[in-house]
């Protein structure tokens, strides 16, 4: 499929709105052939910390990243960001994550 014949996308003011419509749109209305997909990756700086968490949390972290093909802190940093996102909205703040 050529862009043409898809949704067009819109243009994105921030990293941020463009996370948020993905998070409610599906790539594949957008992008059929791997040729139409450009990524461009920035790292973001990460910051070490501990957490204690119970057995059986770990555990299910850790099924979900081999179901995945993820590593479990990279599921887990992806959970945290969600859910952070979604108190901030519900505060009626915009996520600054």
């Amino acid at each position: 499929m050529t862009p043409e014949e898809g949704p067009k996308l819109p243009a994105f003011a921030s990293e941020d709105e463009e996370r948020a419509f993905w998070d409610e749109h599906d790539p594949l209305e957008y992008f059929t052939e791997p040729a139409d997909v450009v990524v461009k990756l920035k790292k973001q700086k990460k910051r070490m910390v501990s957490v204690r968490i119970d057995e059986a949390l770990h555990a299910e972290l850790k099924s979900l990243g081999e179901r995945h093909g993820l590593p479990y802190q990279k599921i887990m940093r992806e959970l945290l960001r969600q859910s952070v996102a979604n108190i901030a909205r519900k505060e009626g703040r915009k996520p600054n994550i």
